[in-house]
């Protein structure tokens, strides 16, 4: 009888030992899920971080492009003389079409321009900028191209690194983390004006000298 008892006993014991193991197997299985997912979740908050990051660059390389422009032909600066400089690496960009051309403005290049970070943030933002012939340009037909209707396509590459120290009181970039690369057409006439919808039509202006579209 004693000997039933002690045998029930040990059985009731080992149940018990095996159904904790299996709660802390699931409770484990639990923690190292919810652990995963909140890496991942972070992950994903940092990349779209990341990508808003390179974007803003991107723009800001727009606006200082448009206005670079706008100076250069207002100094006589030829279209033509900007889609044809032979200096720097040319970039292959989506969509095909002809390279990005990096914009030179006789002496000004427009690389890697560092972008003062926020305040309490460790990455660095820049902007590189290219330009090339629009396709609708007849002068795109003849060798070397000219610029035969006073439009070019800006291109602004924000890119976004880490910071691999300090130069001049600016952070120096590392290791790429974020690209965005943004296309835009600038005629290259009075400051502020853009193409209408209808040829022909001169609307006024919107002040930047942009005509289409960003990609």
């Amino acid at each position: 009888m004693n000997a039933k008892r002690v045998n029930r006993a040990r059985s009731e014991r080992g149940g018990a030992l095996i159904i904790v193991l299996l709660v802390v197997l699931v409770l484990t299985i639990i923690g190292i899920g919810v652990s995963y997912f909140t890496q991942l979740e972070d992950q994903t908050s940092g990349n779209i971080r990341l990508a808003k990051s390179a974007f803003y660059a991107a723009e800001s390389g727009l606006r200082t492009g448009e206005q670079r422009l706008t100076a250069a032909n207002t100094s006589g600066i030829p279209g033509t003389e900007l889609v044809t400089y032979t200096g720097g690496t040319p970039i292959g960009l989506p969509g095909g079409g002809s390279a990005g051309i990096p914009l030179y403005i006789r002496g000004a290049v427009f690389d890697k321009i560092v972008l003062r970070a926020a305040p309490g943030t460790s990455d660095v933002a820049t902007f590189t900028l290219y330009v090339r012939n629009n396709v609708e340009d007849p002068g795109n037909a003849v060798a070397p191209i000219i610029d035969s209707d006073n439009v070019v396509n800006l291109i602004s590459v924000g890119q976004v690194w880490t910071t691999a120290g300090t130069a001049g009181g600016l952070p120096v970039p590392g290791r790429l983390l974020a690209t965005k690369i943004l296309e835009e057409q600038i005629r290259l006439g009075s400051p502020g004006e853009s193409v209408a919808p209808q040829e022909g039509v001169n609307e006024g202006g919107t002040n930047t000298g942009q005509i289409g579209k960003k990609n």
